[in-house]
């Protein structure tokens, strides 16, 4: 988005705080200048000369990245991709960038030290279809049944991490080197809601390459739960990432159900953040724990005997929820339920 793209996109703005009312920070905060609508008022203050840089830069690295501001806005308004943006641009210091990249992805590179040495079995396709294998399997050495099914094209890092710290020249590397296998694949198939959510916005992409990324889930016609499941006849529910569109949520919820022998309950306030946001609870403690206590309330009023999530972030950010509320529940990633538990 070069930077005439962004000053019009500020002036889409209608000032209807449907964008304050699903911000999870407001919520927090009650404060007007962390919501979307405050940003985008600063930043077309900044551009009229009205504020500085310096009444900015702490606003905006508060924002979540859930991107519900952008689902919301009725102008479409593709507000965190702005923020990101933005905050590259208030913070260009490379040194400052590698620092706080380094601490975001430090969980993963410890993961992937204590795994390096973990036998892998992965059978050799030669599927036109793309498997994008997120950095968090990757990091586990972890094989799932989508590598041997699909194309694995040694896709680089969705790039989610590099844009929200502000690296800007890393983000674009990634996002080219993805370009090329996903017009090269005739589908890319997904397992992770922010991983799908950023490569959509990729500007190297057009509608037909747009068209062709999905969530492995879309590919599964018919399904049942294996004989020996230990979910037979219990209660499953569901986490909604708040990168997952709410059509596709409605699919998998769809698939859920139709699945026989088990109780399928929608999880209370489903869409409210786990409040983990990658790395967000490192950086902003607090105001992650609050959101994560509000979800674990949610999970305690639902009860349910599993929690599924089709993202590994807020696979970690329900595990917290459960350290939280002393609630511990089992939690397992969609692409594991259908591994272990079920027949395709």
């Amino acid at each position: 988005m070069l930077e005439e793209e962004i000053k019009n996109e500020i002036k889409k703005c209608s000032r209807c705080a449907l964008c304050v009312q699903n911000c999870p920070i407001y919520e927090i905060k009650k404060d007007e200048n962390n919501t979307p609508r405050g940003l985008i008022c600063k930043l077309n203050g900044f551009e009229k000369n009205i504020l500085s840089e310096k009444e900015i830069k702490k606003d905006l690295k508060i924002c979540l990245n859930c991107t519900k501001c952008k689902t919301n806005c009725p102008s479409k308004i593709n507000t965190t991709l702005i923020f990101a943006l933005k905050n590259a641009y208030f913070s260009p210091s490379k040194i400052s960038q590698r620092v706080l990249l380094l601490l975001k992805i430090l969980p993963l590179k410890i993961l992937y030290f204590f795994n390096i040495f973990k036998h892998r079995k992965t059978k050799k396709t030669k599927s036109k279809i793309s498997y994008f294998k997120g950095c968090v399997s990757k990091a586990q050495h972890k094989t799932t049944f989508l590598d041997n099914l699909y194309s694995n094209c040694d896709f680089s890092c969705c790039a989610l991490p590099y844009l929200t710290s502000g690296d800007i020249k890393n983000y674009n590397k990634a996002k080219e080197k993805n370009t090329k296998i996903i017009k090269n694949s005739s589908l890319v198939v997904f397992d992770c809601a922010s991983c799908l959510s950023t490569v959509k916005q990729y500007d190297t992409l057009d509608d037909n390459d747009k068209n062709k990324l999905i969530y492995f889930s879309s590919l599964i016609k018919k399904a049942k739960l294996k004989e020996n499941s230990k979910y037979k006849n219990k209660t499953v529910t569901f986490h909604k990432p708040c990168h997952l569109d709410e059509k596709e949520f409605l699919k998998i919820e769809n698939l859920l159900n139709s699945l026989e022998n088990i109780n399928y309950k929608r999880l209370e306030n489903y869409e409210d953040c786990c409040g983990f946001g990658g790395s967000y609870f490192l950086f902003h403690p607090i105001i992650s724990t609050k959101i994560a206590l509000k979800k674990a309330k949610n999970i305690k009023k639902t009860n349910p005997d599993l929690i599924l999530t089709i993202c590994p972030s807020c696979t970690f950010g329900l595990r917290f929820n459960g350290l939280l509320s002393f609630n511990f529940k089992k939690i397992m990633e969609f692409r594991d339920f259908f591994e272990n538990e079920i027949e395709i």
